[in-house]
């Protein structure tokens, strides 16, 4: 047996070799993959571990130890549990060949060491091991692995752990920590050295321009794009070059004047430059600055970023160009034009736009929102709104504008101005305000010339209202235009009530007469030159009332029914004594899409007979639930 210290010194020597081995190999088996890799290193720790114990240290006399400990560690910490798992079975197995009173001993401290390390790797849950790491396993396996001593007679304990115990463990300790060490900065090395890869694949790759001067101006770092930028043949033709060998000299001075300040400002700086090359190609960069400093603070370079943003500036322009002429197209336009955004804040208008809303002027400007804009307009009693449900209102004209639409509003003046509107990409809205006051006006004076040649040729011979065919065409025309402006449309159907007992009770020419006292009744409430009183059959009549929503409609057939009334005509056939009308009423409010014009008069005959069956001489608006047997039982009688 040879002294303890060749021995030691071919244990650190053996243990150093392995690690070494796996230092010069390992790049080459990281290639297929971790498995392969763990399982190699665990491997070759194990051919280590055999080597070791092959080489045991003689402490004291009868007392060897090894450094297998330290083999297994390494394997565990930095291999994990397949690597140890590797290791750890051939150091048992030949720790088993071997055989002696310590056998089992030394299968239960490798099975500890194992324990330990394989513990440490999980805890790291995938963590590379730093040095903290490895002195925690380093001390946790040294002191760990005794375990097998539990298993020995105890005055081998005693005498070991009074002469050798501390030696054994200091010694697994530090070739722990030493290999573990060599194998950490080895994988910081790796590390690295890919970091310096791929750092230089960005910087070759990069679209941008990267470089870096020294203080003379002189290139001293250059990826390919600065080479192309500068119409180098490559990067190597800019080293120890400066701007003057490359630029024309108006242009390096510029550079070279913006270097020196950031040198001179010591932090970071933002500019914008511009060139041409000989052959006239203007080039605009936007270039960050940043002064190179050594580890002292002392600053011994430039690092410049370029960017080429001459599309950039060229695109600039034409934007600015664009909207100076579409300046000019807005501010020469006839009509008003207005533009929100998604969440209906006024975006631009013409002044042609605030022209036509002097009321409101001062609030529609870029900003604003469409719904403050509608409410301040209402307010100031320059729309027409119901006071009742302003914010039905307001949703109304925001839905309006949001979706592809046509309309005419007619302001509190008397104006009328048409209304396109059309949705933009973006989710907001693009209309269009054309004065139409004039057309309307002229409109208007036709349509009631027209209405007045069609009153003198479809009268009623008795009555002298209009009749059934003039009310036809009337509803027809009435109903479209609702339709097409939103305006709300109402129908009034008259009965007279028990009629057909008063001819009996009073002979047709009374009949006749109370009809034309009840024709003149009606007239008195159509007095509206729009509204159209008809004959609708029989003792049956008729009112169209444009413009006009249920409850103007009701308050109007309140004052029928009541003119009726006042007329005091003797009848003795009805309960009341009088001659009574019950009234239906339908409203159409212009935006129900499924509404017909047969639809609505079967609602206002629904809602006439509603009243009959109520008890007559009763005004009522259409219900949904009006019964059919209702309204044949009335029919009848």
């Amino acid at each position: 047996m040879g002294s303890p210290w060749s021995e030691l010194l071919a244990n650190v020597a053996i243990v150093a070799m392995f690690v070494s081995v796996w230092i010069h190999t390992h790049v080459w088996i990281d290639r297929f993959g971790a498995v392969a890799r763990n399982g190699a290193f665990g491997l070759l720790m194990g051919v280590g571990v055999i080597a070791v114990m092959l080489v045991p240290v003689e402490l004291l006399p009868g007392v060897n130890v090894d450094l297998r400990f330290a083999m297994i560690a390494l394997s565990g910490l930095f291999g994990g549990p397949l690597a140890c798992l590797v290791t750890g079975a051939m150091a048992g197995a030949f720790r088993f060949y071997e055989g002696g009173i310590g056998t089992y001993a030394g299968m239960v401290s490798i099975a500890a060491a194992m324990i330990i390390t394989t513990t440490g790797h999980l805890i790291l849950r995938g963590r590379q091991p730093r040095r903290t790491d490895i002195l925690l396993v380093a001390a946790a396996v040294a002191i760990g692995s005794r375990m097998g001593l539990s298993v020995l007679p105890m005055h081998v304990v005693q005498a070991y752990l009074a002469t050798a115990a501390l030696p054994s463990m200091l010694l697994d300790f530090a070739s722990i920590m030493l290999a573990g060490l060599t194998l950490y900065q080895e994988r910081v090395r790796v590390e690295a050295l890919n970091s310096k890869r791929i750092y230089k694949a960005v910087v070759e790759t990069l679209p941008d321009c990267l470089n870096v001067k020294d203080l003379g101006g002189r290139f001293i770092i250059a990826n390919p794009a600065t080479a192309r930028l500068m119409q180098a043949p490559d990067t190597a033709a800019l080293i120890g070059k400066t701007d003057f060998d490359f630029y024309p000299q108006a242009a390096a001075r510029d550079f070279r004047q913006a270097d020196e300040a950031a040198i001179a400002a010591g932090a970071p700086m933002n500019i914008e430059q511009h060139f041409s090359h000989g052959g006239g190609a203007e080039t605009w960069l936007s270039t960050m600055k940043t002064p190179l400093a050594d580890r002292l603070g002392k600053t011994i370079g430039l690092i410049s970023h370029n960017r080429d943003i001459t599309r950039s500036k060229e695109l600039e322009n034409e934007l600015a160009q664009s909207r100076m002429q579409l300046t000019d197209a807005l501010t020469h336009m006839a009509d008003g034009l207005v533009m929100f955004d998604a969440s209906g804040r006024l975006l631009l208008c013409n002044e042609q736009y605030r022209a036509m809303f002097p009321a409101t002027a001062d609030v529609r400007v870029p900003g604003v929102l469409n719904r403050d804009i509608l409410r301040i307009s209402a307010e100031r009693g320059e729309q027409q709104a119901p006071s009742d449900d302003l914010e039905a209102w307001i949703d109304g004209i925001v839905t309006a504008h949001l979706a592809a639409d046509d309309r005419n509003v007619e302001l509190s003046d008397g104006r009328w101005l048409n209304i396109r509107s059309r949705p933009t990409d973006n989710g907001g809205s693009l209309s269009m305000f054309s004065d139409i006051t004039v057309a309307k006006r002229g409109e208007a004076d036709l349509r009631a010339a027209n209405e007045e040649l069609n009153r003198l040729a479809h009268r009623d011979g008795l009555t002298d209202l209009w009749t059934r065919r003039a009310f036809d065409e009337a509803l027809e025309r009435e109903f479209g235009r609702s339709r097409r402006s939103r305006a709300p449309l109402s129908l009034l159907l008259i009965d007279v009530d028990w009629f057909k007992r008063f001819n009996d009770a009073y002979g047709h020419p009374a009949g006749d007469a109370c009809l034309r006292a009840v024709s003149r009744c009606i007239e008195a409430i159509a007095r509206r030159p729009t509204d159209m009183a008809a004959r609708y059959g029989g003792e049956e009549f008729a009112v169209i009332l444009p413009e006009t929503d249920s409850g103007g409609a009701f308050v109007i057939a309140e004052a029928l029914k009541s003119a009726v009334r006042d007329l005091r005509i003797g009848h003795k056939g009805s309960a009341k004594q009088i001659v009574t009308a019950s009234i239906g009423v339908a409203t159409f409010d212009g935006t129900g899409k499924s509404m017909d014009i047969p639809q609505f008069l079967l609602r206002a005959d629904e809602a006439l007979y509603g009243a009959k069956a109520a008890g007559r001489d009763r005004v009522h608006g259409w219900r949904p639930h009006a019964q059919k047997s209702v309204r044949l039982a009335n029919r009848q009688s």
